[in-house]
C-alpha cells in the first residue's frame, strides 16, 4: 500500500510555467482526496541554476501550501536534479516515519506541463495494482502552439495503452524501484529513458498508460539540448 506521495518537479528558469504546473498538481491532489485516497504528499521543485524569478514564485506558493517546498540547487542537470529532488523526499519521509521504500511513490513531471486531475489517482491505482514504474503519455499544451503542429504531433505519436514513447513529464516509480536501480541517472538529456531501461533490467514491472496524459509547452526554445522542444522543431 502507498502511504507516501513524492511529485518531483525539475525546474531551470521557469517563472512564465512554474505556477501553472503547481496549481494543476494542487488540483490533482484535491481530486485525489475526494475520491478517498489518503497518503501523505508532498511536492519538491528542484530550483536548478535559477536566474530569474522562479524560486521566488514557488516560496510564495509554498506560503500558501504547506505541502509545497523549494530545493535551490546548482547541477545544471535534469538527471541530477531529478535524482536529488526524490532521494531528499526520502530522506525527509523516512526520518520522520521509518516506513520502508515499497511504501512510497514517486511521481515525476516538468515545469511547464500541466498533469490532468485525475493524475494522481491513476499513479496510485496503478501503483496499487502492483506496478513498479508508470511510463505516461505527453501532448503539446495547444495554447502554447500552433494548430498545424499540435496536428503534427498527433499524427506522429499515437498515443494509447501500450505506447512506446517515454516522457519525464509523465512517469512514477515505487521508491523501492528507484533504489534498485541506484536512483535517476546524472544525465542532462535522456534520463527517463535511462530509467526505464534500467527498471526493465532489474525486473520490475512497467506499465505504459494514456490514461494520465500530461500537456506540455510546445515552445521551441527549450531548457535542455536535446530535450522536447528540440523534438518539436524537428517535426516543423
Amino acid at each position: 500500500m502507498i502511504t507516501r506521495l513524492g511529485v518531483i518537479i525539475p525546474a531551470h528558469n521557469e517563472e512564465e510555467d512554474i505556477l501553472g504546473c503547481l496549481e494543476s498538481v494542487q488540483r490533482s491532489r484535491s481530486c485525489a482526496v475526494d475520491r478517498g485516497i489518503d497518503c501523505r504528499f508532498r511536492v519538491l521543485v528542484v530550483a536548478d541554476a535559477c536566474t530569474d524569478a522562479t524560486e521566488g514564485i514557488v516560496e510564495d506558493f509554498a506560503a500558501r501550501h504547506r505541502d509545497v517546498f523549494v530545493l535551490a540547487t546548482s547541477f545544471q542537470s535534469v538527471g541530477r536534479a531529478r535524482d536529488f529532488g526524490w532521494r531528499h523526499f526520502m530522506r525527509t519521509e523516512e526520518s520522520t516515519t521509518g516506513e520502508d521504500s515499497d511504501s512510497a511513490w514517486v511521481a515525476f513531471t516538468d515545469a511547464d506541463s500541466r498533469v490532468p486531475e485525475h493524475w494522481i489517482t491513476t499513479h496510485l491505482e496503478l501503483a496499487a495494482s502492483g506496478v513498479d514504474c508508470l511510463v505516461g503519455t505527453v501532448a503539446p499544451r495547444p495554447e502554447t502552439a500552433t494548430a498545424d503542429l499540435v496536428a503534427t504531433w498527433h499524427a506522429n505519436h499515437e498515443l494509447l495503452e501500450n505506447h512506446p514513447y517515454i516522457f519525464g513529464a509523465n512517469m512514477g516509480l515505487r521508491a523501492s524501484a528507484l533504489e534498485a536501480i541506484g536512483g535517476v541517472p546524472p544525465l542532462e538529456c535522456g534520463e527517463d529513458e535511462a530509467i526505464v531501461d534500467a527498471v526493465l533490467r532489474e525486473g520490475g514491472r512497467i506499465r505504459r498508460t494514456d490514461d494520465c496524459r500530461v500537456l506540455t509547452s510546445a515552445r521551441l526554445s527549450g531548457r535542455v539540448r536535446g530535450g522536447f522542444s528540440s523534438y518539436l522543431r524537428q517535426l516543423t
